[in-house]
């Protein structure tokens, strides 16, 4: 280019309305795209472009990578519109779009793998915490106390009567509130609120640690548990772009710094568990690896007692409690790295 500088007046738009702000770009030599992408997000406006999707236009021309060094020629001016993108409702993805969100584009299909099992030790004492608002004192007890619990919830409404998501939820949140407490230290979130650039919405259930969200858990009605799949892939990935970017500073385009903390989901239905877990490891070398539990059946009926509720939970309570666990030791272990670069 045979320009010395370049100026670029840049109005911003939000879905081709009026302008609302302006802000004025300069640079010393005409920017590689990339360049450009970096001051455009970098510009402090209210629509806080770093955190969104968004075209670039110059005149009826939409801009790219491909085109820009043509579009912006040896021009000392050129004006841009900045045409913000809206983040999709979780809920709309279809498991392709969500499987890309999550993996990228070259993804591979999930790989059904049996997930570990905890070994509890019900002679084991709960923390001190624990015992102190439930007057309960051994792991044994607390699963004495989900199975009365689970008894009870059943007597008064038949789980296989359940029309609605929410209700679904009653028999979901037992357990996972014991598996919170077994595993150590986590915090439980419902209709937790997330957004990254890409997917925002509201998630049934999060489990967290020191606010990065271990695990996600979507309930839903009906058994054909894998057709969300989709929307659990969006909120696992959602969850994790809004805790680096808050935490980390991380920028839509950056690499993610914490490809050794796998990213964790759970869909169910109240009577039904499947639990997935992305993590980076495949090959080549660094390629998202997805894999998938087995479907796991829950009985649970009006007048089940609260042995057979206990019983019949083990199972995904243990698969919750370990991957709860697992997730925790990948977390401190990033952190602690971390610490000492």
């Amino acid at each position: 280019m045979s320009c010395s500088a370049v100026s670029l007046l840049v109005p911003f738009s939000m879905e081709n309305k009026a302008p609302k702000e302006e802000c004025q770009l300069s640079f010393d030599r005409p920017p590689s795209y990339l360049a450009l992408l970096d001051s455009i997000e970098q510009e402090p406006t209210a629509l806080k472009l770093e955190q969104v999707n968004f075209q670039i236009k110059a005149g009826k021309e939409f801009v790219r990578q491909d085109n820009w060094t043509r579009v912006v020629g040896d021009r000392g001016a050129i004006k841009l519109a900045i045409i913000p993108q809206k983040a999709k409702p979780l809920s709309s993805f279809t498991n392709e779009e969500g499987m890309k969100l999550l993996m990228g584009p070259n993804y591979q299909e999930a790989e059904t793998k049996p997930f570990a099992l905890a070994d509890l030790k019900t002679s084991a004492r709960l923390d001190d915490a624990v015992m102190q608002v439930t007057n309960l004192v051994f792991v044994k007890d607390l699963l004495i106390h989900l199975g009365v619990d689970l008894a009870l919830r059943c007597l008064r409404s038949e789980p296989r009567l359940h029309l609605k998501e929410y209700a679904k939820r009653e028999l979901i949140s037992p357990l996972l509130y014991v598996a919170s407490v077994l595993a150590g230290e986590l915090e439980v979130a419902a209709e937790f609120s997330t957004k990254d650039s890409d997917a925002a919405g509201s998630v049934d259930f999060v489990v967290l640690l020191n606010s990065f969200v271990i695990s996600v858990l979507e309930g839903k009605l009906h058994d054909t548990l894998k057709a969300h799949e989709g929307q659990l892939y969006a909120s696992m990935h959602a969850c994790r772009e809004q805790y680096l970017r808050m935490k980390l500073k991380k920028r839509k385009r950056d690499t993610d710094p914490m490809t050794q903390v796998p990213s964790a989901g759970i869909l169910t239905n109240g009577t039904a568990y499947l639990f997935y877990k992305c993590y980076h490891g495949g090959q080549p070398k660094g390629q998202p690896v997805l894999t998938c539990s087995e479907f796991m059946p829950v009985d649970l009926h009006k007048g089940i007692s609260a042995d057979s509720a206990a019983d019949n939970v083990m199972k995904v309570v243990k698969t919750m409690v370990q991957l709860f666990v697992d997730q925790k030791k990948a977390l401190s272990s990033f952190w602690s790295q971390r610490a000492v670069q």
